[in-house]
């Protein structure tokens, strides 16, 4: 019998390691201190010897501590930023502007719809340069100073399947897991990782309703923005299909957080082995809150098993 482990990121903040959303916050104040987020700024181009357009760096973070602390509806800490890309508001850039108008009075769209394209592009680049600056800092990442949790060590076996959404090596260094029973999903330190929102809704009738000229570069930041789950899914699908020879009769969920973006995967794990004489077991941290929702979302996942709890010591 083998059992399956699914891996979020509440696992490493429990081995205290530093990889909370507020911690890539943080990571970035420290390396800018000229941060500005009480304005939105709209960073201009630099232009370069070359031909090159590049962005000045604290007029980029300043636009995304802005975006972002307003999608979080929070100035002093991020919770979810993943999420809240995909619902950045871009009002405040277009609003303040009045339309072009003609020598009759009467609007020009074209000239209007020209000036918002020419803004609205100079925050494709700087926007998505999130994705860069959250991979830079995931290669900061230590895992030296982890040590095992008894519990979860003896709960462990050799023919366990691990299935990761952290980008860090703490199952190898710190358990000693073989590489090949671990999927990392969303990729890992120093190689491609897939970050993002996963909002499907691309507001484009908005953005041409509201501000005409927009759409087109607001829809591509959306979009680019995005969490590619159906790639990742594609990419890792060996180790889907390995699960279906695997005789597996547990799961294990711990750290995970069973959010939307992430039900592609455990729809793929409840379509290749059957889940009805399986038990899926929630860490018992924060059970009376979680685990209802936690088993509402597996069910609508096409899960048919029972469900269980199990403890984890702090030490």
């Amino acid at each position: 019998m083998s059992k399956l482990f699914i891996i979020g990121n509440g696992f490493d903040i429990a081995h205290n390691l530093k990889t909370s959303y507020d911690e890539f916050r943080k990571y970035l104040l420290s390396s800018n201190p000229e941060i500005n987020m009480k304005d939105l700024i709209v960073p201009e181009k630099i232009y370069e010897p070359d031909g090159g357009v590049t962005y000045d760096e604290a007029e980029v973070l300043s636009m995304l501590f802005y975006l972002i602390n307003e999608a979080e509806c929070n100035t002093e800490k991020w919770s979810n930023i993943e999420s809240s890309l995909g619902q950045l508001n871009f009002d405040g850039v277009f609003d303040w502007l009045d339309d072009v108008y003609d020598r009759d009075g009467d609007i020009n769209y074209f000239k209007t719809a020209y000036r918002n394209e020419d803004i609205a592009s100079d925050l494709l680049i700087p926007t998505t340069t999130i994705q860069q600056l959250f991979s830079d800092w995931i290669n900061t990442l230590k895992v030296d100073l982890a040590t095992p949790k008894i519990d979860f060590q003896n709960l462990i076996g050799e023919e366990d399947y691990f299935l990761t959404f952290n980008y860090t090596d703490t199952l190898q260094e710190v358990y000693g897991v073989a590489e090949d029973c671990i999927c990392y999903i969303h990729g890992r330190q120093h190689c491609k990782i897939y970050f993002g929102h996963g909002n499907e809704e691309l507001f484009t009738e908005d953005y041409v309703s509201t501000y005409i000229g927009t759409e087109n570069t607001l829809r591509d930041i959306h979009i680019q923005l995005r969490k590619e789950v159906e790639e990742a899914l594609e990419d890792n699908s060996d180790f889907f299909i390995s699960l279906e020879n695997a005789h597996i009769e547990e799961i294990y969920s711990y750290g995970f957080s069973f959010s939307k973006v992430d039900t592609i995967y455990l729809k793929e794990i409840c379509n290749r082995i059957n889940t009805e004489d399986i038990t899926w077991y929630f860490n018992d941290h924060n059970a009376e809150k979680e685990h209802p929702k936690f088993k509402d979302v597996l069910r609508e996942c096409g899960y048919k098993g029972s469900f269980g709890t199990f403890h984890i010591s702090a030490k």
